[in-house]
């Protein structure tokens, strides 16, 4: 049997699939990634800063909030995987809950920069939890319908590549502009990055950019709902379907490896970036304009690597890139850390904060490059679930990348945390002296430890588990074929 031989319906979905996707359509539909990545990016950059620096509460109640939030979210993330498998609507199954989202999403980004100015630590911590969660839930309710759409526009592997390649690049432009923003805009002034006032209206800008995204985003999905698969009937009732579905991805060797490789991989990302601004200030020494050159040399290194990343992939196994580029980030994390900790390294100022930035660009490039193989994989994955299982689970194996890429600001930011309090940062002398304070010798260079050396174990345990990957590009394609065999054969009419 033929697609033209298919219902009308499935038959014009099935050979939409088979079609690649116009560039203005992916163009818009990628310019969601501004959501994510935005967001992301502001709280492993600025949040533990902010909330610890400028608003004087305590590092490990900071990390604690924040970890909270990110329990919270993991809970509600199978449950918004599950309803966008399985939600039937005239907007099809995934952009209603992008529209619900995105205003909530909007109010509580606004809020987290906003807490209390007060010295009461348990007002702090139940402000930060309670716009944390907001964030979180909302950034779920966005993001995992977003990315699970972007896994049915197209069966074609190589414009499968390219959706997620461009989707990435879009994500690394938004990380780019976002910390652009704040350090040539609102912490232009030297120590202005820690007075608390600033926060707000930076948040309020990039509210801004992100609501025109969304709104272009999800005007893309609407002109393409044809393409989506249909939706799968609830098994059940909502427990045993959710139950279900967990028992599921638990039996899936690719879901379990993956999953855990990107809560890894992103967590050693988390402590990195979480620290980034303190090990900047109180290990390195930098001017906050040194300190811009860098946190902008590590987004443009992003941006770049992601180019590269679709020809690397459809040359070298899915894995093999993987690595390649987590062996970078190993270096970038750890090397120039280590050299300082030793006496090898002892550059200072505009120098060292140039050689710096050359690091950053480099491990930037190598971040991309891992990433966008990681969610290839990812993808790939989801096809092996369907032939295995006879369903599709777009919206749960996104969610397991979800979850994981938020510990880079969940897991990471409460590790940062417990590292500072751990090292007896000195969170209440920041805040009343700013920038001013230095640091005994023996907290500067536990910070550097925690900060490099640290962080970089995270990322080899993540190179490690990832050597249990079984799924390569061969069997990926002999399971493709008998996919569109199988579905040719279900939707012939009885």
């Amino acid at each position: 049997m033929s697609l033209s031989d298919l219902p009308g319906g499935v038959a014009n979905s099935a050979r939409l699939r088979d079609t690649r996707l116009p560039l203005g359509l992916k163009l818009a539909y990628a310019s969601g990634s501004f959501v994510d990545f935005t967001v992301n990016t502001v709280l492993n950059v600025f949040l533990l800063f902010y909330a610890t620096t400028a608003c004087g509460l305590s590092a490990g109640l900071a990390g604690g909030a924040l970890a909270l939030a990110l329990v919270i979210d993991a809970v509600a993330e199978p449950l918004i995987g599950l309803f966008s498998d399985n939600h039937h609507s005239r907007w099809g199954r995934r952009l209603p809950f992008m529209l619900v989202a995105t205003p909530l999403l909007m109010i509580g980004f606004v809020l987290l920069f906003s807490l209390p100015d007060t010295d009461s630590q348990l007002l702090l911590f139940a402000s930060l939890t309670c716009a944390g969660v907001l964030v979180r839930v909302a950034v779920s309710l966005f993001n995992l319908p977003f990315l699970a759409a972007g896994a049915e526009l197209t069966d074609d592997q190589a414009d499968r590549a390219r959706i997620i390649a461009l989707r990435w690049a879009i994500g690394m432009i938004a990380s780019f502009i976002a910390v652009a923003i704040g350090f040539s805009v609102f912490f232009k002034e030297e120590g202005s990055i820690a007075q608390r006032q600033h926060y707000a209206p930076f948040a309020m800008t990039l509210c801004v950019i992100m609501l025109i995204a969304a709104v272009a985003s999800m005007a893309a999905l609407r002109r393409s709902m044809n393409r989506q698969h249909p939706t799968t009937a609830l098994r059940g009732s909502l427990v045993s379907a959710i139950a279900a579905d967990l028992r599921e991805l638990s039996r899936s060797r690719s879901f379990r490896v993956l999953f855990g490789v990107a809560l890894l991989f992103a967590t050693a990302q988390g402590v990195t970036q979480s620290l980034g601004l303190h090990a900047n200030t109180f290990f390195w020494h930098l001017s906050t304009e040194q300190t811009q050159l860098i946190t902008l040399s590590l987004a443009l290194g992003q941006v770049l690597g992601a180019p590269f990343a679709g020809p690397v992939i459809t040359r070298i196994e899915y894995r093999t890139v993987v690595f390649i580029g987590i062996f970078g980030i190993i270096l970038m994390q750890a090397l120039p850390a280590t050299l300082k900790l030793l006496g090898v390294l002892t550059l200072q100022g505009q120098p060292l904060a140039e050689l710096l930035a050359a690091v950053a660009l480099f491990g930037g490039a190598m971040t991309s490059i891992a990433a966008i193989a990681l969610l290839t994989m990812i993808t790939n994955a989801a096809d092996e679930h369907e032939h295995r299982f006879g369903v599709r689970r777009e919206g749960s194996y996104f969610a397991g990348w979800s979850f994981a890429t938020k510990a880079a600001s969940g897991l990471g930011t409460l590790l940062s945390g417990l590292a500072l309090q751990a090292i007896a940062f000195p969170v209440q002398q920041t805040k009343e002296l700013g920038l001013k304070v230095e640091l005994p010798q023996a907290t500067s260079d536990a910070l550097g430890l925690f900060y490099g050396p640290g962080a970089a174990v995270l990322s080899v345990a993540a190179a490690l588990l990832l050597l249990a990957f079984r799924l390569d590009r061969r069997t990926h394609a002999s399971i493709m074929v008998e996919l569109h065999a199988r579905r040719e054969v279900q939707a012939q009419p009885a």
